[in-house]
């Protein structure tokens, strides 16, 4: 099943990862079967796995969809495995445009600057006084944030969600986590920085298609270190 821990927010995504996990499961069982084998209720259970992911997520697309019946169940299913297929790459098209704009590609000198704001930050959470399952978390997001900063395009997620973590910590803890309010505008300015160097990336829309048209019924469905002393 889909990673429900990172499952996206948007519906067409979220359905994307439920048709790849069908998809995949009934082509196996094709792989495995003769020429001569009746496939029919393994497509039909194929369609109704999809459509059931779809009308739940409310994904507009399928709605023309339904299961078929057993007499037209070869050509149906034939039809609806290249509309998933279609959407599938739409989908992923879709995903990486998105990808782009919510991430940004940093260049050696920099990943090197946040590194180090981040080992200040380490050190900052091992001397605070704070709670040690508060502590631990904290270092937890920090180290995804870190992970991502080696990437090839940093995405933005795992930044907000430390940066907003961090920010709660230090509003409740008060005086031992003063300066890491510091310590995260500069990341942010790096970060920033980066972002404008790249320009406005904008998401453009997708061409004019062709819709493979399904039947016209809807389916049921204690920081010591000056910050100073950091290098930029």
């Amino acid at each position: 099943m889909p990673d429900f821990d990172n499952f996206p927010d948007d519906d067409e995504l979220a359905l994307l990862q439920f048709i790849e996990e069908f998809a995949a499961r009934y082509e196996d069982y094709l792989a495995t079967v003769n020429d001569d084998t009746d496939t029919r209720d393994a497509g039909i259970e194929f369609m109704n796995n999809v459509l059931a992911a779809a009308d739940a997520l409310d994904v507009a697309e399928f709605k023309d969809w339904s299961v078929p019946s057993y007499k037209d169940a070869y050509e149906t299913v034939s039809r609806f495995r290249l509309f998933t297929k279609s959407f599938v790459i739409r989908s992923q098209v879709r995903k990486a445009r998105l990808g782009k704009v919510n991430s940004v590609s940093l260049d050696t000198e920099t990943k090197e600057h946040i590194h180090k704001y981040i080992a200040a930050i380490r050190e900052l959470l091992e001397r605070a006084e704070i709670e040690e399952g508060k502590r631990n978390s904290l270092y937890a997001k920090l180290n995804k944030f870190a992970a991502d900063v080696d990437r090839a395009r940093t995405p933005f997620d795992n930044a907000i969600i430390f940066i907003v973590a961090a920010a709660d910590a230090a509003k409740k803890v008060g005086e031992s986590l003063n300066p890491l309010s510091e310590l995260i505008k500069r990341i942010n300015e790096l970060l920033g920085h980066a972002k404008d160097l790249e320009g406005d990336v904008k998401l453009s829309p997708p061409p004019e298609r062709k819709r493979i048209e399904g039947p016209r019924k809807k389916a049921d469905s204690a920081f010591s270190r000056d910050l100073d002393d950091i290098p930029f």
